[in-house]
């Protein structure tokens, strides 16, 4: 997978808190790819989530989670902020990324397309105003931002099953992973 950070599982799930089911079927040698294929098929699908988040080059991660956002980003503010995450993504520039924070802030973190303009926010090198001095985001914050948007995504929607809509994003996640647009 051309876009996947190719590392050792272990060294990925240390910035995030594994299922104890999924822990167990870690082993040290198992790369992103081999661990996430295993995740995937015993469907333990939250850390299959976490472990694609956290794998992903940021723009791809952030991309993932605008997709999987969209169903339910029906109300303005939403739309809005959607297409704030949607503009860093197609241009990673200072502003867009300010203007991802700026909605992130609107929405109060309270929807998916709230953590998806925070996790394209949380991308850069300074989560202050510009003024001050620069503090950078905690390493792979954005990672978390997009994990919380796609769980956010799945446990909002009622007319296709928990299941199916894992399966369903994992599988756009992946097609990004592989180089595709999701």
């Amino acid at each position: 997978m051309e876009k996947l950070k190719e590392q050792l599982a272990k060294n990925i799930t240390q910035y995030f808190e594994l299922e104890e089911q999924s822990a167990e079927l870690l082993k040290d040698d198992h790369t992103t790819v081999d661990f996430l294929d295993i995740l995937v098929s015993q469907k333990l699908y939250s850390d299959a989530i976490n472990l694609l988040s956290h794998s992903l080059p940021n723009r791809e991660a952030v991309w993932w989670a605008c997709i999987c956002a969209k169903p339910i980003s029906d109300d303005d503010l939403s739309k809005d902020t959607l297409l704030a995450a949607e503009k860093w993504v197609y241009e990673p520039t200072e502003k867009n990324r300010r203007l991802a924070e700026f909605y992130a802030e609107k929405g109060k973190f309270g929807s998916a397309a709230s953590w998806v303009a925070a996790a394209a926010f949380w991308s850069g090198d300074n989560i202050v105003g510009e003024q001050d001095p620069k503090i950078a985001p905690g390493e792979y914050l954005y990672a978390h931002a997009v994990s919380g948007s796609i769980m956010t995504s799945v446990c909002l929607q009622d007319d296709i099953s928990q299941s199916d809509l894992f399966e369903k994003y994992i599988s756009h996640g992946l097609n990004i992973a592989n180089g595709g647009n999701g």
